[in-house]
């Protein structure tokens, strides 16, 4: 069951959406689609400019759970307790920030970021930034309603393909 679709995604577009949210490469949605890669990234373009959505596919497959373009599945076990630290990263890796822009905003470095968020997707139980926000859709770990979710997600300037 899906959600009304505020952005008006089109069609292809929602094809593409889940394509990420599944975690697919440009490569292999090309193929899905009978697209050229290039037509796969033009898409991807708009469809972020669009969404107002930047940087990592982790946020498109972000909004791909979240308005339920997919189906993120049940929850499994419990959510898992997040300090304000794992909070904020998180939040971080939702809006599409990259290992750099974060240890930049964090005053941390490139490898202490990188393995801060690897212990996080371990705590989660993920295999990817992609598989992260699966799992914090079917917690609401992200939902700024949630008790505790805290402040809402960052954004982020630049330009990402």
């Amino acid at each position: 069951m899906t959600t009304p679709n505020p952005a008006h995604v089109t069609p292809r577009e929602k094809q593409l959406l889940i394509l990420v949210a599944q975690g697919k490469k440009n490569k292999e949605i090309a193929e899905a689609l009978f697209l050229a890669p290039t037509s796969v990234r033009t898409y991807l373009v708009s469809l972020r400019r669009k969404l107002g959505v930047n940087g990592h596919r982790a946020a498109l497959a972000r909004v791909a759970f979240r308005d339920r373009h997919i189906d993120p599945g049940p929850a499994e076990g419990e959510a898992p307790t997040l300090d304000g630290g794992e909070r904020r990263l998180l939040q971080d890796a939702a809006a599409g920030l990259t290992l750099t822009e974060i240890a930049e905003r964090t005053g941390q470095s490139h490898d202490q970021v990188k393995f801060r968020i690897a212990q996080l997707l371990s705590k989660l139980g993920a295999e990817d930034r992609i598989d992260a926000m699966r799992i914090c859709e079917q917690h609401r770990l992200l939902d700024e309603t949630a008790a505790g979710a805290g402040p809402a997600v960052p954004t982020r300037t630049g330009r990402a393909a």
